[in-house]
């Protein structure tokens, strides 16, 4: 009986947490995984900061947001070729960020809510130099998922919708998808340094 009491009041504290502790966390694992100074990550360990990084990022409905409505236009297939070559592309772009992140310093600043989300306020200092990042939040069965990153006040997923829609405009979601398969250029996360983080 007290071990269940205990499970019902760690799930309840679990469920409690605020999307900045979400956000904090997250930060304190990766820089925990990554290794000494000087030291070169290897694939295992890049492959592993890369999944930290990206799993509180809800990428399939960034996805969408970011195509929308030629979302509803395409077909199912195409859709799955679209979401795997997006998910690919934003996990590349946050690894060939995480060279710089033991340098960064992070300041979280008081929630607002946005409508059903939370945005967390920070300030990413990288070098001396700050970059503005609000994360938009949302809540799903007790977990935080991020559902845009806006960096300097650049939104991702609007600076993805309107790069994918010329695209698609110019060459279809055929050539959109070779691009983000690392065949052609497409604008990355926020448009702007840190974005991914």
């Amino acid at each position: 009986m007290r071990a269940l009491v205990l499970t019902l009041l760690l799930a309840a504290t679990a469920q409690a947490e605020t999307a900045t502790e979400a956000l904090k966390a997250r930060d304190a694992e990766i820089r925990a995984a990554l290794p000494k100074q000087g030291t070169e990550p290897t694939p295992a360990t890049r492959k592993k900061l890369e999944s930290i990084v990206t799993k509180a990022v809800d990428l399939e409905g960034m996805a969408q947001a970011a195509l929308g409505k030629i979302w509803n236009e395409t077909s199912p297939a195409k859709r799955k070729k679209f979401l795997d070559a997006f998910v690919g592309r934003f996990r590349k772009a946050t690894g060939e960020q995480l060279d710089q992140y033991r340098s960064t310093e992070i300041r979280y600043f008081p929630e607002k809510k946005d409508g059903d989300d939370t945005v967390v306020p920070s300030e990413v200092i990288v070098k001396g130099d700050p970059t503005h990042i609000d994360y938009k939040m949302h809540e799903d069965k007790g977990s935080w998922r991020i559902v845009d990153i806006v960096v300097d006040d650049v939104s991702t997923v609007e600076n993805y919708r309107s790069s994918f829609n010329r695209i698609v405009k110019k060459e279809g979601m055929d050539g959109l998808i070779s691009r983000l398969n690392g065949t052609g250029k497409v604008a990355d996360a926020g448009g702007s340094k840190g974005s991914s983080r």
